[in-house]
């Protein structure tokens, strides 16, 4: 295996569709797959009360991984945050998060001035901020066959 560089783990971070939030919800472990967007050394993302939330209210400590596979290769790359998250209640920091939002999801969500312009994303409320503490990045190696290398089924 070899480390990604600082830049190459923000770049698959930043990049990456889907991450999957790690946190503790009553005194056991508890993954979620999330949308989200980086901002600098931060990941924004909206959500509704729940499970989650109410999680993070209690301990702030989360985990967050994003990974990509090739099936054809073998080859893999994955990220994983530590970080501490907050609730923002914060007018710019909210619109900052629907503007990288949409831009990051403009395909599946389409034409942000077709619904009047952006939108705060009323079935979301809660904006939560993770600073990234930590962060690491490995791929599956270079300089392996195909046969060996590792990752590969």
């Amino acid at each position: 295996m070899d480390p990604l560089s600082r830049e190459e783990a923000l770049d698959l971070l930043a990049g990456a569709p889907v991450a999957h939030l790690g946190l503790i919800s009553d005194g056991k472990p508890y993954v979620t797959p999330m949308s989200f967007v980086v901002d600098n050394d931060r990941v924004l993302f909206r959500t509704t009360a729940g499970k989650k939330l109410e999680a993070m209210r209690y301990d702030p400590s989360v985990c967050i991984e994003v990974s990509q596979f090739d099936p054809g290769s073998g080859e893999w790359a994955s990220v994983v945050v530590i970080g501490t998250a907050s609730e923002v209640d914060d007018d710019e920091t909210g619109a900052r998060a629907v503007e990288l939002l949409y831009d990051k999801y403009s395909s599946a969500l389409g034409d942000p001035l077709s619904r009047g312009g952006l939108q705060p994303l009323p079935g979301l409320p809660h904006l939560i901020e993770v600073v990234i503490d930590e962060m690491t990045g490995m791929s599956s190696g270079r300089g392996f066959t195909p046969r060996t290398r590792p990752g590969r089924l």
